[in-house]
């Protein structure tokens, strides 16, 4: 098959039935969001290259899809939505009411490398609070997080959480230079990915030593039974105890404070068991460099894919964009990750899927169209969704072959003895069963199934 005709690398066609599913998920998805108080909105799929560049490091200007309009402007296909939402904020702050609460769904664009769960064309969902500084803010999201996921029965998952000013510290008292900090990080959130050989490998290729990644995961190694208070406690004392300069120190225990108010307050709202419980993960780092506090994965516990929803707080993004400077946090949900995780788990789930029309009506003569096109109005506005046969000619057999195909339920058929009665003859594709019947009946028996 000739490669023009394949979708490009990393982007995909969806089948109907591969579509029901995704709007389910996103339809559930957007209704939690709604049952939270956020509010949608929709910005640009392109922006400004520097916008999307500014604040992201520089890593991430390698997987952005940049391209020049007939202006000559350099514009980018967007990569995520916080970025674009610090310019959002910026241009439309005096409009909004603050805290603002913001959501939004639609695709984003990456070139890197393609596997499973990871593509150059996919969906996000994220949910957004600009204006607040509390770490309430996180225990909102996180409790969105958890009951949006219930509602997508996804379960058996994990949430892991650290915060910025902890690694900021710790990359600190491992005596990495403060130039490096970025690059390490980068190398850090690879980890699982690399190895600890490849981890060493980029420290070196960056000028970091070897020596400076073992300092850095000795700080690091924690009791794994411990509770997340006593880790944290315990962290609290090394860097105390290896860090001389006090503006980061200070900056590493007020991290340490804001996980624990997290934590406890999770534990405090719910005693979860399993899934749902947050867990205090040092070597998580997240790769995107507008972090500034509390940073969060989930990932699933039994499908090898990698986090599936993420986030963190990012309290200096808007004021680069010219807002005045706002506390801020988000968290995104990956719908492919999400979807791909469902049919991984249930390889049968999209044959449960039945076909959103109800009803297939056909006509057997031009002298029935009429008829045949109010029938259909009628039960549309009713809400039943009808499919009205498009054929010059009919054969009765073959389309109840291709209505039950699609999975379509019922099928009418109109002939001239039905016009002249007002009725239709409806026919359940389930159990056989045929009937002639009004509109109205139809309509009402349709319902009642």
């Amino acid at each position: 098959m000739s490669k023009l005709i394949q979708p490009p690398k990393g982007t995909r066609d969806f089948l109907p039935e591969e579509m029901i599913l995704r709007r389910k998920v996103m339809e559930t998805i957007r209704e939690c969001f709604a049952l939270y108080g956020f509010v949608e909105i929709d910005s640009p799929v392109f922006e400004y290259f520097e916008l999307l560049s500014r604040k992201c490091g520089s890593e991430i200007e390698k997987e952005i899809y940049v391209f020049e309009d007939k202006a000559k402007r350099k514009l980018g296909l967007r990569f995520e939505f916080t970025s674009p939402l610090g310019r959002y904020y910026a241009t439309n702050s005096e409009k909004l009411t603050k805290p603002f609460k913001r959501y939004i769904i639609g695709k984003v664009y990456r070139y890197e490398n393609t596997q499973a769960g990871r593509y150059r064309e996919f969906y996000q969902a994220d949910a957004d609070i600009v204006g607040s500084y509390s770490m309430n803010v996180e225990n909102e999201l996180l409790d969105l997080a958890v009951f949006t996921l219930e509602r997508l029965g996804m379960g058996n998952y994990e949430i892991v959480i650290n915060n910025r000013k902890i690694l900021d510290g710790i990359i600190n008292a491992a005596g990495i230079d403060e130039s490096k900090k970025d690059a390490a990080l980068r190398a850090l959130d690879k980890t699982a990915k690399i190895g600890e050989a490849g981890v060493i490998k980029e420290f070196k290729e960056n000028g970091i030593g070897e020596e400076n990644y073992r300092s850095f995961m000795r700080l690091i190694d924690l009791n794994a039974e411990s509770e997340d208070s006593k880790k944290l406690a315990a962290l609290k004392e090394r860097i105390c105890a290896d860090l001389k300069d006090e503006s980061i120190k200070n900056k590493a225990n007020e991290g340490i404070e804001e996980l624990s108010a997290i934590i406890g307050n999770e534990r405090k709202a719910e005693d979860r068991e399993g899934s749902g419980v947050i867990k205090f993960d040092p070597l998580l780092v997240r790769g995107l460099g507008y972090y500034t506090g509390p940073i969060f994965e989930i990932k699933s516990k039994d499908v090898a894919i990698g986090s599936f929803a993420a986030g963190g707080r990012y309290d200096n993004l808007v004021e680069l964009y010219g807002a005045r400077p706002e506390g801020a946090c988000g968290i995104s949900f990956g719908v492919e990750r999400i979807i791909d995780i469902i049919t991984e788990r249930d390889k049968d789930i999209l044959k449960s899927f039945s076909s959103p029309v109800k009803v297939y009506i056909i006509y057997l003569s031009e002298n029935e169209k009429i008829f045949a096109l109010k029938t259909a109005k009628f039960f549309r506005l009713k809400g039943i969704a009808v499919e009205l046969s498009v054929l010059s000619e009919h054969n009765i057999g073959k389309e109840i072959k291709y209505a039950d195909k699609k999975g379509i339920e019922y099928f009418a058929v109109i002939g001239e003895r039905e016009a002249a009665e007002q009725k239709l003859t409806l026919k359940n594709l389930k159990t056989r069963k045929e009937t002639a019947v009004s509109a109205e009946e139809a309509a009402e028996a349709i319902k009642r199934n």
